[in-house]
């Protein structure tokens, strides 16, 4: 009987000390922010979706790199219970980034984030910084720089089974 609640013991010790070691994926930051079109975003539009947060600004070098490959992400996707929202910092004025979303004909919602309430809010502090976001709202990874797509794909299809 000793053994038994001895092994008990360690059992219930393990358990506690998995759930304060393992570290929980954080939740994404609340935000509200219009699209450049005026209708809101905020963390409501994230429920029940697997979505990519990109954060960027026209003149970036790596962003403008990268944003080919974010389109066709969107586009890949399209149809599916994903999707794509561009957070562009004030880097660059708000006409430059509405000039950008036209002449490359981004298919997904863009925001911009005039005095970087949200990019403080996500810790963002070089560009691009993207974050793959599960379907109840939790941050899954942080991408600073381009990330790898052939992975991002995989950990996405991962994600849209679940």
């Amino acid at each position: 009987m000793k053994k038994l609640i001895s092994l008990a013991a360690v059992a219930i010790v393990g358990v506690l000390l998995a759930l304060v070691l393992i570290p929980s994926k954080a939740a994404a930051p609340a935000f509200t922010l219009p699209d450049l079109q005026g209708r809101t975003v905020s963390n409501a539009d994230l429920q029940g979706k697997v979505s990519f947060i990109n954060f960027w600004f026209p003149s970036c070098p790596g962003c403008v790199t990268e944003m080919p490959k974010v389109i066709k992400m969107a586009k890949d996707y399209q149809g599916k219970n994903f999707q794509v929202l561009g957070i562009a910092e004030p880097i660059d004025q708000i006409e430059s980034v509405q000039q950008y979303v036209r002449d490359y004909g981004l298919p997904f919602r863009v925001m911009y984030d005039g005095d970087k309430t949200i990019g403080k809010a996500f810790g963002t502090q070089v560009y691009p910084t993207s974050f793959l976001i599960g379907k109840n709202g939790e941050i899954l990874k942080t991408f600073v720089g381009e990330p790898d797509f052939a992975a991002l794909y995989r950990q996405i299809d991962q994600e849209l089974e679940k």
